[in-house]
């Protein structure tokens, strides 16, 4: 990690620069972007996409939020830039306040740095086209670099890309199983408080409906039968009182 230290402080000396023109042309191109001002990139999205371009992994791009449009939004994906730095040992702090407020000249002079410090970390990867600046996030493809691209065989690509696919599957798959396990524990959590409230005598037809829509199956039966309550307010259970919700 020392020379990649050196290597963002000697970025920091001034240099021949490009024209605004010129680096906003160059950042749509790395990101397959739609930005017409410099001043847009106070979102940044685009920062934190080039970031996991020169170092896989260093970002989580589901957590970007790629069409950041209210200040807070801006501050969160920017939080994600500069942890990446941190998390790689990078002494860099990025100016969150100042950029954040999307002026021209804060926004344009942390460009022109991150563009010494791209070229620096990644020389010739400007000349590829990679993940697009939409909310739905693609698998970024390896980055290869123009000049040193070694002679490859014809099935590595689609082994690559089918690789890529199956690990955006077990993420999305990940986050099914997360959010079908936290329905399940509420459901169970409103099947006991249902129960509790039959048994203590509290609003019971209220609750024989409630149980009539959690034990409802997709044919439309009942999985498990409702408590039945007798004229003389007596208690008895149709189904095996052992049996949950499943």
């Amino acid at each position: 990690m020392t020379d990649l230290k050196l290597t963002v402080a000697l970025t920091s000396v001034n240099g021949e620069n490009m024209s605004r023109h010129d680096m906003l042309q160059w950042v749509n191109t790395m990101v397959q972007g739609h930005f017409k001002k410099i001043e847009e990139l106070c979102s940044g999205a685009a920062y934190c996409q080039m970031m996991e371009m020169i170092f896989p992994n260093c970002i989580n791009l589901k957590r970007v939020k790629m069409t950041a449009k209210l200040e807070h939004e801006y501050l969160h994906n920017l939080k994600l830039f500069q942890e990446a730095f941190n998390r790689l040992k990078l002494d860099k702090t990025v100016p969150i306040d100042r950029l954040i407020k999307g002026r021209f000249q804060d926004n344009f002079e942390f460009l022109q740095w991150f563009k010494k410090f791209f070229d620096s970390q990644a020389p010739g990867l400007e000349n590829i086209k990679s993940l697009a600046n939409a909310p739905v996030i693609k698998p970024i493809k390896p980055r290869v670099f123009g000049k040193e691209r070694s002679p490859v065989k014809a099935n590595d690509d689609p082994m690559k890309e089918l690789i890529g696919e199956m690990q955006t599957l077990n993420l999305k798959r990940e986050d099914i199983m997360e959010a079908s396990n936290q329905c399940y524990n509420k459901l169970r959590l409103v099947e006991d408080l249902v129960n509790d409230m039959i048994n203590n005598n509290q609003q019971v037809e209220l609750c024989k409906r409630i149980q009539a829509v959690l034990y409802k199956t997709i044919d439309g039966e009942i999985n498990e039968e409702p408590i039945e309550i007798n004229d003389d307010n007596e208690e008895t259970e149709a189904a095996d009182p052992n049996d949950g919700l499943y």
